[in-house]
């Protein structure tokens, strides 16, 4: 009996110790709200312990009245006694000894804590992006990142942006990758410009890219993967660096809602310089008559430009589900008259928690639709600003702009009014914004879904999907007086539509556990594929000769023919992808990083091998946890790595197809050199860095080394002739480019009390380009690529040995070993062949931020500058040639320009006539090294200065943020007569150079910030 009863007892009191063990579950975060991967949780007085994954998540089991002690390295230790409740939150806060506690988004879209990354990697918060805001949300990351640079694009509100890290890598596109929320987005571009002329079809057109729609106020965080270290999990996609981009998603607690408005005044900034003395001879289209008054009247031609941003975001959300939804919409009034720019934006993303945490689910999708009237093209072709700036002085322009039309009776219609013969670079421009009109539709789809499941305490496993779509429509109309050489006496109508798609999945496990209290591991393992369509085109074009049947009317089926319809596909490719990484620990201060990742290409069929391999592995110590420092050091850190990443090569290349033109098929330009076989571009990339914080923290100091060497450059050369391929042009591999350089950022809490804070931010960047060797050309001469072809014109984009990436060229003067002028028989001055100008490329970069705060009142500040390069300005070289600059009128009131030059007789020549010398030194054929720049520049970048109002206590408002927002304010110092930091093209080609681009805009407004 006493033997039953014992047994009773025992199995009873089993019962009651198995019932009061439960699951206690729930996220861990950091002092900024971010998950916690990888901290622990420790049963107190028992072997139980569990870490989080990389959504800060972990399960444990435990009884109730138990301790569980939650730690992280660099956070404090927290100890909470276990309740009634399964669910335990904890918010941990910095520990004093330690201020690279916080977590950041890295490959993959996985989140890493950032003291054991052995890279380099920026992360810049959305409310930086959002603080001043822009209609293109890149262009105000410029100085915000070190490395970063970001050309804004001449095309204004919709243009494409121009960003490079790390310098120019390769010969056929140095954009970086865009990942958004862990999937990585096609971020095609239907047109960009790279002639000097412009094209025919329409002018240097910017078709914008995906990036450039999405909506600032969605933006939870951007983080700037710089190195090959830190993108080789991306493959060939990110041999040019990765922008991460994770979105805003609802937090637990109550709902919110936001709205956000912006209202800026635009004008232009940095205009040419004009005289107001002279005239034109009568019917002459150049302004060398007699003096005459003539006012001004380029910057009446502007605008006031308005900038309306507006977004509203809802958010909220439990332990189980988050939501958020947000609408922007902007409208632009350009600084051209007629341009305008209309965007809406939508944006939902939801998650979902399932069985007991173990599955989540998260899905996104945004879309955007922008609709521009007259987008501004640069270049000499459809260009208004030519008109504008080159009409001959002495007429009246506004009568002339206002009544840019007159009745022709022989033909029954309106034709183009002008004082002297219109030609193809100079029209009425009345007549190209009203009858020459553009119209640009662009939409963007970007969709993602991931869903979760975390199998233990070690493993999980994600499996992801993505799509998205870029549409370009492009609508243009030229009536029937439009110079012939761009339009026929009928008239020309062009309409294309390009669509652009790409498809992308992947699945991945995750493991994160420990191996000992001295071992950490984690790693990931999965497979990719990823299938893309860029510009899948229907183009309708009536023709430079045929044109319309009937004038005037704008319908594909009044063509007179359809030799100038074509269908084509810019790019179609397949990319399947296996990779792995895995970081090893020890005791918290020593981390070994290595991942390795293998591609199959499509567009390697037909090659001698299909896939290529990269590996990379790096290297990082804490030193301040390694070894006992000087109170004064908080924080010190070394690391390494090596990396070998690819970029496989263009579509179409190794298996050219034909394309259809006018119903006839047209066999293709390109293809491979005979006898060879082409493989992708490698790159090789060192790197090393410190970071350290002194002062419990309040300075922080980062330095990196990099060397890059991207070698199998992909060049295309003219084939020789004859040739049996039938081929104008060979593909071949050949030569390398190097980029090194270092990067620095400091940080520093200058002043912190109570009601007034002072924050300084400092970005540097210096890079050496170099192009090492381009290899022999298809023809076996010394080969030089160009990017952006010269004849007949006096500028050209060049790749050449020995030169940094885009060498600037032109033509000089001829001068003897004295300096002289050296003129020939005729008294005119010679101009060389093409001579090496100066690269664009700067020296180095500056960004240096300031926010104050106090009490409620802040002021935030940001300087710019860009450093060494130099720039070439053919808008002045026209100027000048046509005698409208301020130059040309100040030669002629001094009788003259002064010269220090001689015949072949030896006779010296002091003063030259100022119409003899400007019309041979200026012009687009001039000698351009006369007009060469430093591209040197320092600027006010940004300035907001702002209150905000506490109502919460009295209105629905939990916060009113009012505040004064400038962008672009003024140059501190600049050389150039333009502004050096807008790009003509988001291409490889056309840099360094102003053709008649939009000026850029100085904009001034307020912001407005409410939170319910």
């Amino acid at each position: 009996m006493k033997k039953i009863f014992l047994i009773f007892m025992i199995v009873f009191t089993a019962q009651v110790s198995l019932a009061q063990v439960k699951n206690v579950k729930g996220v861990i975060t950091g002092s900024d709200g971010m998950p916690l991967p990888g901290a622990s949780v420790l049963v107190q007085g028992s072997q139980k312990g569990a870490t989080t994954d990389f959504d800060g998540l972990y399960t444990i089991e435990a009884q109730k009245g138990q301790t569980l002690v939650f730690s992280y390295v660099g956070l404090e230790t927290q100890s909470i006694v276990v309740g009634d409740a399964t669910t335990v939150n904890v918010k941990m806060v910095n520990a004093s000894s330690n201020a690279l506690s916080e977590v950041v988004v890295t490959s993959l879209g996985l989140k890493r804590s950032k003291k054991t990354l052995t890279y380099a990697a920026q992360e810049v918060k959305g409310d930086e992006v959002t603080r001043v805001k822009d209609a293109n949300l890149m262009n105000s990351l410029s100085g915000k990142v070190a490395g970063l640079i970001v050309g804004k694009s001449s095309a204004g509100a919709g243009g494409a942006v121009k960003v490079t890290i790390r310098g120019n890598s390769s010969a056929t596109n140095n954009q970086p990758l865009y990942v958004i929320d862990g999937i990585p987005m096609l971020n095609s571009n239907s047109a960009q410009a790279n002639q000097v002329f412009g094209d025919t079809a329409g002018g240097n057109r910017d078709g914008g890219d995906a990036i450039s729609m999405m909506n600032p106020d969605d933006i939870e965080s951007m983080t700037v993967l710089k190195g090959a270290s830190a993108a080789a999990l991306y493959g060939s996609q990110g041999a040019n660096g990765v922008i991460l981009v994770t979105t805003k998603k609802g937090k637990e607690g109550k709902v919110t809602a936001n709205y956000n408005a912006s209202l800026f005044v635009d004008n232009v900034v940095s205009l040419p310089e004009f005289q107001t003395n002279y005239g034109a001879a009568p019917s002459s289209d150049k302004t060398w008559g007699a003096a005459k008054n003539s006012p001004d009247h380029v910057k009446d031609f502007y605008n006031t430009g308005v900038t309306m941003i507006n977004s509203v975001s809802v958010n909220g959300g439990s332990d189980k589900m988050s939501t958020s939804l947000t609408y922007a919409n902007t409208k632009v009034d350009g600084v051209i008259p007629t341009n305008e720019f209309k965007k809406n934006n939508i944006a939902l993303r939801q998650s979902v928690k399932l069985f007991d945490d173990k599955v989540t689910i998260d899905g996104s999708i945004s879309y955007a639709e922008q609709k521009i009237i007259n987008k501004p093209t640069n270049g000499l072709y459809f260009n208004p600003l030519t008109g504008a700036y080159l009409f001959p002085r002495g007429n009246d322009f506004n009568d002339y702009y206002n009544n840019f039309e007159v009745f022709d009776p022989a033909r029954n219609l309106m034709t183009q009014r002008w004082p002297t013969q219109t030609s193809d670079i100079i029209q009425n421009p009345g007549w190209i914004l009203n009858r020459n009109q553009s119209i640009d539709k662009n939409q963007s789809l970007i969709s993602s879904a991931a869903i979760t499941y975390k199998a233990n305490e070690w493993l999980s496993i994600k499996a992801r999907g993505g799509y998205n779509k870029f549409d370009n429509i492009f609508d243009k109309k030229m009536y029937a007086g439009t110079n012939e050489t761009l339009a026929p006496s009928t008239g020309r109508y062009i309409y294309s539509d390009s669509e652009s798609t790409q498809l992308y999945g992947d699945l991945i496990a995750t493991i994160n556990t420990k191996f000992s209290d001295d071992f950490s591991f984690s790693a990931n393992i999965g497979t990719s594929i990823t299938k893309s369509t860029i510009n899948d085109a229907y183009i309708s074009d009536s023709g430079q000769k045929n044109g319309l049947v009937n004038a005037n009317w704008f319908n594909t089926g009044n063509f007179v023919s359809a030799e100038r319809n074509a269908h084509t596909i810019g790019g179609k490719k397949e990319v399947q992808s296996v990779f792995a990484s895995a970081t090893i620990g020890y005791k918290d201060m020593i981390y070994l990083d290595l991942t390795g990742r293998n591609d199959w290409s499509s567009t390697l069929v037909n090659t001698d091998n299909l896939s290529f391999f990269y590996p990379s592995v790096g290297l990082s110590a804490i030193l301040s946890q390694m070894v006992t420092l000087p109170e004064s050091i908080s924080y010190a850190k070394v690391r390494a790595s090596f990396a070998q990443v690819g970029n496989d090569i263009s579509p179409f290349l190794t298996s050219p197809v034909n394309t259809l033109v006018g119903g006839i098929v047209t066999a293709p330009i390109v293809g491979p050199q005979p006898g060879t076989s082409l493989k992708p571009e490698m790159q090789n990339s060192y790197e090393f860095g410190t970071e350290w914080r002194f002062l419990n923290n309040r300075i922080g100091f980062d330095f990196t080394y990099y060397h890059n060497e991207t070698k199998n450059q992909l060049i295309t050369a003219p084939a020789p002739i004859p040739n049996t391929t039938g081929y104008t042009n060979y593909a071949f591999n050949a030569g390398s480019i190097e980029n090194k350089g270092f990067e620095i950022t400091v940080t520093g809490k200058a002043i912190q009390t109570d009601k007034f804070s002072w924050d300084l931010g400092l970005n540097y960047a210096s890079n050496k380009n170099t192009v090492l060797d381009l290899g022999s050309g298809a023809n076996g001469e010394i080969n030089t690529v160009i990017l952006t072809n010269g004849d007949p014109n006096s500028y050209r984009y060049v790749m050449k040995e020995g030169q940094p990436f885009g060498t600037i060229q032109g033509k000089d003067i001829v001068r003897n070993a004295q300096g002289q002028i050296l003129l020939d028989d005729a008294g005119r001055i010679q101009k060389t062949d093409w001579v090496d100008m100066g690269s664009s490329n700067p020296d180095f970069m500056l960004g240096f931020s300031n926010s104050f705060k106090y009490k409620k009142i802040f002021l935030n500040v940001l300087i710019d500058g860009r450093f060494g390069g130099n720039v070439m300005s053919m808008t002045e070289a026209m100027l000048d040639s046509y005698g409208v600059s301020k130059n040309s009128g100040d030669a002629r009131d001094a009788g003259g320009v002064k010269i220090n030059a001689v015949k072949p007789d030896g006779t010296a020549v002091s003063t030259m006539n100022a119409q003899d010398y400007y019309s041979q030194v200026g012009d687009r054929a001039g000698a351009t090294g006369e007009y060469m720049y430093k591209a040197t520049n320092i600027k006010l970048g940004e300035l907001s200065l702002g209150y905000t109002f506490d109502f919460s206590k009295s209105t629905i408002f939990n916060a009113v943020n009012v505040s004064l927002v400038g962008k672009n304010l003024f140059f501190f110092y600049k050389d150039a007569p333009f502004d050096p930091n807008v790009t003509l093209s988001s291409g490889e080609g056309l840099q360094g150079v102003d053709i008649f681009g939009m000026p850029s805009t100085r904009s001034i407004g307020v912001n407005l910030n409410l939170t319910f």
